[in-house]
């Protein structure tokens, strides 16, 4: 539609418990190879310019949800989640007809990924689940040590959670928030480029389970 992490206990980013042990990658780490990565955020209404707004928003039964302008409508059919104007979170639920059908998301604040996650800034990815299967833990060296706008700093920990048009083989897309702050929290480290391969890693076994405890209050939701 997209991560990043503090270490596994949190607030202890500097120290990994794999280090020192001739491996600059976790436990239970198998190289996926090289992925080009990507970035995606949920739109912000209220960034966009006001405009006559012609589209409509629909539900899956086909109930109105609002009305907005062209543009914004053909980005969010490309981003997939959005803020609409009057605070509201809208998904993509279903393609019918030809065109998309929404859902007006609660209890999650930037919307959800595949069924039952969260989006979650900096930790979610949207993948091939022909290539990783949703719900994989995932392990980014290059994202270690990167500053969060939460004072976190990543620990390269992700999660398999989403899901996306072009989003095909050897590709990763990032989830960074909410589309003010876009990617520069990433691009800004210099640790990371759009489109610059980077290595990926699956992680399973006890480390995946450690990581997925520690975030499953933040990425479970339900309908």
């Amino acid at each position: 539609m997209a991560l990043v992490f503090a270490s596994l206990t949190p607030g202890r980013a500097s120290h990994y418990s794999w280090l020192g042990h001739g491996s600059d990658v976790p436990p239970n780490s198998t190289s996926l190879g090289a992925f080009v990565p990507t970035f995606y955020r949920v739109l912000d209404e209220t960034k966009w310019p006001t405009g006559e707004r012609t589209e409509e928003l629909l539900t899956r039964e086909g109930q109105l949800i609002a009305r907005v302008a062209p543009d914004f409508r053909h980005q969010l059919d490309t981003e997939g989640s959005a803020r609409l104007r009057d605070g509201r979170v809208v998904n993509i639920e279903e393609r019918a007809g030809g065109g998309m059908r929404y859902l007006v998301v609660r209890g999650a604040p930037f919307g959800v990924g595949a069924p039952g996650y969260r989006l979650v800034p900096y930790r979610t990815l949207a993948v091939d689940p022909r290539r990783i299967k949703l719900g994989t833990v995932l392990y980014i060296p290059a994202l270690v040590g990167i500053l969060l706008p939460t004072g976190e700093m990543h620990d390269g920990f992700g999660f398999a959670h989403d899901t996306g048009r072009g989003i095909i083989g050897n590709r990763i897309d990032i989830f960074v928030g909410f589309e003010d702050d876009r990617d520069n929290t990433l691009t800004r480290s210099g640790r990371i480029e759009s489109q610059e391969r980077i290595a990926v890693y699956t992680v399973d076994g006890p480390t995946a389970r450690a990581v997925n405890a520690r975030f499953a209050k933040e990425f479970t939701w339900h309908e």
